[in-house]
Order: C-alpha cells, then structure tokens, then sequence
C-alpha cells in the first residue's frame, strides 16, 4: 500500500488529536535539547517564527511514528558493502551513508561551501560542536521558498528517514558514490555523500540540480 500526501492530509487533525491527548501539560514539562538539535531547528523556527507549544508537541508525534516505523522495519533493509544508500517503500524514504576511514584518528575539520548560488547568503543560527557541523543558507530575496543546509558528521555513520514520493538516483560528488533524492513537484532536495572520514547531507529547496553539485564540489576547509 503506498502512502499518499491526501491520505496523510486527512488522517493528520485525527492523528494529532489522539497523539496531543496523551501528552502532559506544558507546566510539567522541561528538557534541555542539545546543541545539535537546536541548531538543526534554528533555521526553521527562523523562517516560520515562534511556534506554538501544540505545534512542536505535533512535530515530537511525528518524529517518533517515523523512528517506530524504523525500529519495525518498514524499510527496506541495507546491503552489507553499501557507502551510501537510500531506498523508498510505502511512501517512506530511508538512507544511510558510511565513510570510508571509519578507523583513521583524523581530527574534526568543519568544512563550509565555498560557491553558493548568487543572493543567498549564511544565517546567523549555526552549528559546530565535537563530530558535527551545520551550515545554513538563505535567498535574501526568497528566504522561505530558496534555502539550503550542509551537514557534516565525522568517523560515523548517519541513517535518516522522511515520508513523500521522491525520485533516488545514483549519481557522484567529486568522483565519490553519491545519491541524489529529491522531489521536482515541490523543489525539495537531499544529496548524500561522503568524503575521507566524513559524511555530507546537503538539504535544499528552491535550487537546480547543477546548484546542489556545485555547492557539493566545492567544499572547503
């Protein structure tokens, strides 16, 4: 059964009313997200402005069906020898990326785009802590519609999972296995790499495709 953006759209108000009712008041909650977390969502409480207690509560709902639809596998399983790897089933999208020099000592060297698209320029919210670093971009003249992120992590492998209908295609960084997943109906994008001991996600919405591989190949210290 393939999961359908219509048939999301109407089990979502049930969905989050069961998922709302089981959690605790406001008043009774407090956790201290981490520095990597919170970078992640800066970017995106930047666009869309504050958002209300119900609608984060909403966000945590989603995050755990998708983390139970993992656990249970609902995705298609990994091959042994992958590099990077994605794969689409049921209207879900999972990938995974693993460097090559998991076992060499080299130290933790962010790496920033050295070319971006013309307009766009770096958002003030970003992230570099021990093993990862996050690097956010925006159009000055569209920032809600023309954005994008790169996202490092170092000696470790990376798995994700996201619901929609996205087109895989194998394709290559800098004569490195790469892949590209992205969405032409809403110019939603992720190219998925890695380079030595580091792993690269390269999220956008708003670009062209040679875009995302020039910002890719031109990674810098």
């Amino acid at each position: 059964m393939n999961i359908t953006d219509e048939m999301l759209y109407a089990a979502a108000p049930e969905a989050a009313e069961r998922w709302l009712d089981t959690l605790p008041g406001r008043e009774d909650c407090g956790h201290d997200f981490s520095l990597t977390f919170e970078a992640s969502m800066a970017s995106i409480l930047r666009r869309r402005g504050r958002r209300r207690w119900r609608s984060l509560a909403l966000l945590a709902a989603v995050i755990a069906a998708l983390a139970a639809l993992l656990a249970s596998g609902a995705v298609a399983e990994r091959p042994d020898n992958y590099r990077v790897y994605a794969a689409q089933e049921d209207g879900m999208v999972s990938y995974s990326a693993r460097p090559k020099d998991t076992g060499v000592d080299l130290p933790f060297r962010p790496l920033t785009p050295g070319w971006t698209p013309e307009g766009f320029t770096l958002d003030k919210d970003r992230s570099t802590v021990q093993g990862h670093a996050v690097f956010s971009y925006h159009s000055r003249e569209d920032p809600d519609h023309r954005y994008f992120s790169v996202e490092q992590w170092h000696g470790q492998e990376q798995n994700g999972l996201f619901a929609g209908n996205f087109t895989l295609e194998d394709v290559e960084v800098d004569g490195e296995e790469a892949i590209l997943i992205y969405n032409p109906d809403t110019s939603l994008s992720r190219l998925l790499w890695t380079q030595g001991a580091d792993v690269f996600l390269l999220c956008a919405k708003g670009l062209e495709r040679e875009d995302l591989f020039q910002i890719a190949e031109n990674m810098k210290w």
